[in-house]
């Protein structure tokens, strides 16, 4: 491992930046760390409210990221008032938690990390402590002591396994102090702590005792196959996708019975190593490699058995639907034993689900509240594998036993977090499609569900544009919120591609924004052939192709779903000139109305939205303008007014209006209406439905 440190970048710091600098460079290397996992501190003079000098503990606080944290992202403790509580015999997690909370200087300050006393216990200036693939490979075996001391000797102190907290902290700092030319130190199934009287020696001796790690890691590993070599042949990349394509309905079908999740598929290098070999049934079992992978990836995954040939024939399909669901409820059943032997008064279970779904031959399936909470635990799981896979070579792996294991996934003080959580979304957990989504409508549209909570799926023709209001949602909400794929909607198999996409990324779907649409201006005698055609390959064929891909879809897991359909005034209200469009959209209409009736006995509901006059943003209304202007008589600059006009409250339609409609029609609150068309045009009294 190389060291990333620059002179030139580090010098001229205070102590503060300093350590968000060396905090940033670990979190930038994924070989040390997990998303949201390590601690970095260094110890401070600060001038408090009352303009005294006092020592001042820096630390990262609970629930930030050390790749992307900021100097508000640690927390300060007053030394003065944390270090009295060393003398204590005993501290519960509850009562650390409260302590550290009085001895902050800033109480808006977030909530310092359970690790925070043993970063105060230690006297050193600058300390590290992460959870890297290489040091787990050595103490997450069957005689870690003994591998450690051959691999440092003395220069790290090995700490046997304790849980986070206050005992280990104690147990350190005692250690510490029998040892006081140590560098740091090991802790089994936990990692690596490194300290040193600034923040560039603490950052050094992690790099230099990682290395030596992986160096004897490397020499162990010659001419020795990974977890006993392959068993399963892989499948190709197509009939992976396939395959995922075909089941993964089912899988969110039954791991959202609790409640609904986002999944993702992962068929990684390391991954397909893994999931294929010979010792996988046996090693996966085992457990995580520390406690904070146990938080994201529960304490072991779900191994399928695949017996039969489920791609090649279809009559196998239902009988490989049968097999994956025996087999997830197989695991909640044995997840609920686990919870009812070890439990305590008070406790409540988890989701018995598994997290982690590994597919020999295929994969692996994690799984979310959304699309990044499934692809951190996809990296989590990743690093598992790594770890699992150098211990093999070290020894043989070994995990927390299942009572210390449970004590961890059952953290009173991750349950207490989890009722603390504020109310999810109104659309949280849900997967929606908004075709059309680069214009004026579908992005509004988009950036609407978004906001609610949704997972959505941005298409259109221009993969530039897309690409590009994918950044733009995800920038603007801080997070994986969108999915860009371009999809042409008129081409059955730029279709079914584009949903083959979203089952392997997202793991299904719960809402369709059937929002594509074109515009043609001229006379019945004046249009041609082609451009009669256009209209109804993309105002309604298209809307056919996506609805039946859709439809499928729905059906297979599970779930019910929801159409939304963008049809327009002029299915009720023609105008002249415009005949091409409004067929085709009396056609969508009605399509709309089919998909209502067919859906419902799967509780699929379909519901219409009729807007009129829509400008802003608009790239169909860029194309037509001139013509429809010269429809009406009047000039391009006074069209728009003219439609504000002619409406009922003499209002503009914005898109916002219309993404408003379609919130409203795709969530619970419209749960009983399917069928309908909802006006937004202002009033129209021609086009008030029938």
């Amino acid at each position: 491992m190389k060291s990333l440190w620059k002179d030139s970048e580090a010098n001229g710091k205070g102590l503060l930046e300093l350590l968000v600098y060396r905090s940033r460079l670990i979190g930038s290397e994924p070989k040390l760390c997990v998303w949201g996992g390590g601690n970095t501190s260094s110890k401070t003079a600060e001038t408090d409210h009352l303009g005294k000098s006092i020592r001042v503990l820096r630390i990262k606080g609970s629930g930030s990221d050390l790749k992307s944290c900021q100097p508000k992202d640690f927390s300060p403790l007053k030394l003065e008032e944390v270090l009295p509580s060393i003398q204590k015999s005993a501290m519960t997690d509850e009562a650390m938690v409260d302590y550290l909370g009085c001895c902050l200087v800033d109480p808006k300050a977030p909530r310092p990390s359970i690790e925070a006393l043993l970063h105060a216990f230690l006297s050193y200036q600058a300390i590290d402590h992460t959870h890297a693939d290489a040091i787990l490979s050595l103490t997450n075996t069957s005689r870690p002591r003994q591998i450690c001391e051959e691999v440092y000797g003395d220069e790290l102190i090995f700490v046997p396994y304790v849980k986070p907290g206050f005992d280990l902290a104690k147990t350190l700092a005692a250690q510490a102090l029998r040892h006081p030319d140590a560098k740091g130190a090991v802790l089994e199934k936990h990692g690596l702590i490194t300290w040193g009287e600034d923040s560039k020696t603490s950052y050094s001796r992690t790099i230099e005792m990682v290395s030596r790690a992986e160096r004897y890691i490397q020499k162990k590993a010659e001419k020795k196959k990974a977890f006993g070599g392959r068993k399963v042949e892989l499948l190709s990349p197509r009939l992976r996708e396939i395959f995922i394509e075909r089941f993964m309905p089912e899988f969110r079908k039954v791991l959202s019975k609790n409640k609904p999740v986002i999944l993702h598929f992962n068929d990684s290098a390391t991954v397909l190593e893994f999931v294929s070999s010979k010792d996988v049934s046996v090693v996966s079992q085992q457990g995580p490699a520390t406690p904070d992978h146990m938080l994201r990836t529960k304490r072991i995954p779900c191994v399928l058995e695949i017996q039969g040939d489920f791609l090649r024939t279809k009559p196998a399909l239902p009988a490989g639907r049968q097999s994956f669901k025996r087999q997830l409820e197989a695991y909640a059943l044995a997840h609920e034993r686990y919870y009812q032997k070890f439990a305590k008064p008070g406790m409540f279970m988890l989701d018995p689900y598994p997290v982690v779904i590994l597919i020999p031959g295929v994969g692996m399936v994690s799984s979310g509240k959304d699309l990044d909470s499934a692809l951190v635990v996809a990296e989590v799981y990743e690093h598992s594998i790594s770890v699992m896979r150098a211990a093999s070579f070290v020894d043989r792996y070994v995990s927390l036993p299942p009572r210390e294991a449970f004590e961890i996934e059952y953290w009173p003080l991750e349950l207490y977090k989890l009722s603390l959580a504020p109310a999810e979304k109104e659309l949280a957990r849900k997967i929606a499609v908004v075709t059309g989504a680069c214009g004026g409508i579908g992005q509004a549209v988009a950036r609407r569900l978004a906001a609610a909570g949704a997972q959505v799926v941005v298409t259109d023709t221009n993969p530039a544009k897309v690409r590009l209001l994918e950044s733009q949602i995800n920038t603007e909400f801080k997070a994986k919120k969108a999915l860009g794929i371009p999809m042409d909607v008129t081409r059955e198999e730029s279709v079914q591609l584009a949903f083959g996409q979203i089952l392997r990324r997202l793991g299904g779907l719960d809402i369709v924004v059937s929002n594509a649409g074109v515009a043609t201006v001229a006379a019945v005698e004046h249009l041609s052939l082609a451009e009669w055609e256009k209209n109804l390959a993309v105002n309604a064929t298209g809307h056919f192709i996506v609805s039946r891909e859709a439809l499928r879809l729905m059906k297979n897991q599970g779930k019910g779903g929801n159409f939304i359909f963008m049809v327009t005034k002029n299915v009720l209200a023609p105008g002249a000139e415009f005949g091409a469009y409004s067929a085709s959209k009396a056609a969508c209409a009605q399509l709309a109305r089919i998909v209502a009736i067919e859906g419902a006995p799967f509780g699929i509901r379909s519901n219409m939205i009729n807007p009129d006059g829509v400008f802003k943003d608009s790239g169909l209304w860029a194309k037509i303008k001139k013509d429809r202007a010269k429809t009406f008589g009047i000039s391009e600059a006074g069209l728009e007014e003219h439609y504000r006009k002619r409406n009922l409250l003499q209002v503009r339609v914005e898109p916002e209006d219309i993404a408003e409609n379609v919130l409203f029609l795709a969530s619970h609150r419209s749960s009983k209406t399917t069928g309908a068309i909802l006006p937004v045009d202002g009033g129209l009294r021609e086009a008030f439905p029938r």
